[in-house]
């Protein structure tokens, strides 16, 4: 669902116009220089603040998918052991910290499984977040619904696994989100932010699939460089003294904060969190994910302190 080309960046005589480089030597386009960009922004939607309640880590009201206060949860198929037939994943949970680990319950239509513990993977702010390991025991010629919940409460979710001897039905998809310089109205014109889940979600129902697979670009950062934080380096004229200018804890801050609520509110809002409740998901990393064009810029700034630790912190 990637749309990069605005009005102006594309004729029919011409086709895409060649990349344009600002007197800094950044591609046009390219960070900080997007068209109708506003400075300043990014606080709103994309801050912990924004979403969470600073002191309890709870989601605020608009991020609540569940009674019980937690986010998620997003399914991940990680692989198949042929040698005992059976289907392995994982369940992404975040939690406010001062929660207990949530586990999660499968029942296959046969008995329900004990409880599957969690592991923490880390915790920024109020917030933990948990992969919670999870198995099935594939039959030999037929599909299985399996049906999970978190905790043992609230909704009931479900996914599908194929039998031993049956077919795989994947779902292939890249590109979930916009390009800056797509306007709310050209974006409107193709459908909004859901048609691609939507459509999705409704072949699901019909003939479900077992895994979803992205090839890239499961969601854009790239208003990451919205923040003001940045505006002193990018105005630093000498492309050497900006390629060993510090990545400062001012940056750091601001970085962590982004990512971190903007993954959130990608994985845990709309048809797209829907989407990966019931559909596991199997994807790589491309450049929006980080921001856009990451690892085609030129070597100064690929290789510059600011590049190189806000990559680590995407």
């Amino acid at each position: 669902m990637d749309f990069p080309v605005a009005k102006g960046q594309f004729d029919e005589a011409g086709g895409v116009r060649p990349t344009e480089y600002d007197e800094s030597g950044i591609p046009r386009g390219g960070p900080a220089n997007y068209p109708g960009m506003h400075i300043g922004q990014v606080g709103d939607a994309d801050s912990y603040e924004g979403n969470f309640d600073a002191a309890t880590g709870e989601p605020l009201a608009h991020m609540r998918r569940r009674p019980d206060g937690l986010l998620g949860p997003a399914l991940m198929f990680v692989d198949t052991d042929l040698a005992t037939a059976t289907w392995r994943g994982s369940v992404l949970v975040l939690a406010p910290r001062s929660y207990p680990p949530p586990t999660v319950v499968l029942n296959d239509g046969s008995t329900a499984s004990t409880p599957f513990t969690s592991v923490l993977l880390d915790v920024y702010k109020q917030t933990a977040f948990y992969r919670i390991d999870i198995s099935v025991r594939l039959q030999v010629s037929a599909e299985k619904r399996v049906e999970y919940r978190v905790n043992n409460s609230g909704p009931t979710y479900a996914f599908f696994v194929p039998g031993q001897t049956t077919p795989w039905r994947f779902a292939f998809w890249s590109c979930n989100g916009w390009s800056l310089s797509v306007s709310d109205k050209e974006k409107a014109a193709l459908g909004g932010d859901n048609v691609v889940w939507d459509d999705l979600l409704s072949k699901h129902e019909r003939v479900p699939f077992h895994v979803q697979v992205c090839g890239g670009d499961q969601l854009y950062s790239d208003k990451i460089w919205q923040s003001p934080v940045w505006k002193p380096w990018l105005k630093i004229k000498d492309k050497y003294v900006r390629r060993d200018s510090p990545f400062t804890h001012e940056m750091a801050m601001v970085a962590d904060d982004f990512y971190f609520t903007h993954y959130a509110r990608c994985f845990f809002m709309g048809r797209f969190g829907d989407s990966m409740t019931t559909l596991p998901i199997s994807t790589i990393i491309d450049d929006h994910d980080v921001w856009d064009g990451i690892g085609s810029y030129p070597d100064y700034l690929q290789f510059s302190q600011v590049f190189v630790q806000l990559k680590e912190y995407a």
